[in-house]
């Protein structure tokens, strides 16, 4: 009797002992997954902002720039907006002068500086085929030698300096192009991302804005004004631009994923099953948008 007592009075000891501890341990380790799966959400908005960034500036991360040699080189908001609807009423409205007769020695002068630039381009694109980017670089400037308003072979030299990261002379390059056509939204975008680069955001959506009205289908500009607006706190506005380039590539699962995760943060889940779901729809095989949806089960 006594023993059966001492096994009891033992089982009993055991469960008030370890039924508590095994209780703290279920506590403390539902926390520490409910912890562990908010980094891992903020990991992986992080990582969808990088993937925003990085459709953005589609250049190499790893390299850096020296941003305040750059800003010196900027000028202000109001100077760039007037660069940006400068109209050629200007020149329209001028009164036409009379031409001189051109002499055969002139025509014979022109004719053979258009050939000359012509080698020069087709020169300097086997170069660039070639990636000789030293000889392709030093037969623009040459040809800008012969012809300094030719605007074909500034915009080649811009976006060279661009994707070489030398930011200074692009966005000098850029300025005189929309000086000359102020609808290039190809030199529009060098100058914003530029802007971006140096946090400068209230100049860069200004940019930005232009550009989207002058080619609305390309929806990495819209991605652009996305990260401003995010980085400025405009979420419900961040929402609205991706889903214009959800609408613009109704099948990129990224951009959907994106969409996804901003409704996310602004407590919208919804609209974010909505996506996660057609993210699934698409790409039966996504992992996160089957872990999202099953969270969302629960």
């Amino acid at each position: 009797m006594i023993k059966i007592w001492t096994i009891l009075w033992i089982v009993l000891t055991l469960i008030i002992v370890i039924l508590p501890l095994w209780l703290l341990f279920f506590v403390l380790t539902k926390r520490t997954l409910r912890v562990w799966n908010f980094l891992e959400q903020k990991f992986n908005d992080f990582k969808t902002l990088k993937k925003i960034k990085k459709e953005i500036l589609e250049k190499n991360q790893e390299e850096q720039i020296e941003t305040e040699v750059i800003r010196d080189s900027f000028e202000p908001i109001d100077e760039i907006k007037e660069l940006i609807n400068k109209q050629k009423s200007d020149i329209n409205n001028e009164q036409p002068k009379e031409e001189e007769p051109m002499g055969e020695q002139d025509k014979n002068i022109i004719l053979k500086q258009k050939k000359l630039l012509e080698r020069i381009v087709y020169e300097a694109m086997t170069l660039k085929k070639e990636w000789k980017i030293d000889e392709y670089e030093k037969k623009l400037i040459e040809g800008l030698a012969i012809d300094p308003i030719n605007l074909e072979i500034t915009k080649q030299l811009a976006e060279l300096y661009f994707t070489i990261w030398d930011h200074k002379k692009a966005l000098s390059l850029s300025k005189k192009i929309i000086e000359e056509d102020p609808e290039d939204h190809n030199a529009i975008r060098q100058i914003w991302e530029i802007y971006l680069l140096t946090w400068d955001l209230k100049t860069a959506e200004i940019l930005v804005e232009k550009a989207i009205s002058l080619k609305p289908t390309n929806p990495k500009y819209y991605i652009s004004m996305v990260e401003i607006l995010y980085n400025t706190e405009r979420k419900k506005e961040a929402i609205d631009s991706m889903e214009k380039i959800v609408k613009l590539r109704p099948t990129n699962t990224n951009y959907m994923m994106t969409l996804a995760d901003l409704y996310e943060e602004i407590d919208d889940p919804d609209n974010s099953r909505k996506y996660f779901f057609k993210i699934l729809e698409l790409e039966p095989s996504n992992e996160k948008a089957k872990r999202k949806i099953k969270n969302y089960a629960k």
